[in-house]
């Protein structure tokens, strides 16, 4: 299965992961954007591409970053797990699954992902929405994203990221802690590259 990326180590990637041999199987991942995930190992922050990618760990974040719809607090999802985003998947605590039905809902994306037959769906359990934020400061922003992952980073990151519209909701929503010249230096990555404003003639 190549170019299929799992990220997780629960419950729900195992089973995954048993459907889908083939496939990359990354403990965690703290970016993403269309078309790979940002991991960081013993040689520093690398770009892992993937063609379609299931995410089996409880970081909401890289469905954002990766402009995925959500509505009562979690991930859009359909029955086999597929997002609003052609060729990402979503299974397991993500989704709010209790470890038992993480296993099955690993099973059942996995199986779509591999072109199997499925039985059962996966649902998404509500949560409360983030409330509108007022964006914070970038000091402030980069502090919260230095935090260790926990519902209420997540929840104030999502909401920064909301109020920052679709280019920018991505830089500021990695799932783990991220120092700011970490953040800095994936930007140029992220957003699109711009010509040099040219001033002449403007000023008199």
């Amino acid at each position: 299965m190549e170019g299929i990326v799992i990220i997780g180590s629960g419950p729900a990637s195992v089973e995954a992961a048993a459907v889908l041999p083939e496939a990359r199987v990354i403990a965690s991942a703290w970016h993403a954007e269309p078309g790979r995930v940002w991991i960081e190992d013993a040689s520093g922050v690398q770009p892992v591409p993937f063609t379609r990618l299931l995410l089996c760990d409880d970081v909401p974040l890289l469905l954002m970053a990766l402009g995925c719809a959500f509505a009562g607090g979690r991930p859009v999802v359909d029955g086999t797990g597929q997002t609003s985003v052609a060729g990402v998947f979503a299974a397991g605590p993500v989704l709010g699954a209790s470890e038992a039905d993480a296993e099955r809902q690993g099973r059942i994306a996995g199986s779509v992902l591999a072109g199997l037959p499925v039985e059962g769906a996966i649902v998404a359990v509500p949560i409360a929405e983030p409330a509108p934020a007022e964006r914070l400061d970038p000091l402030d922003l980069a502090i919260l994203l230095e935090q260790k992952p926990s519902p209420e980073r997540n929840r104030i990151a999502l909401a920064q990221a909301n109020a920052r519209g679709p280019r920018l909701g991505g830089i500021v929503a990695p799932a783990l802690p991220v120092g700011f010249a970490a953040l800095a230096a994936i930007a140029p990555a992220v957003l699109t590259a711009r010509d040099p404003q040219d001033d002449r003639g403007v000023l008199a």
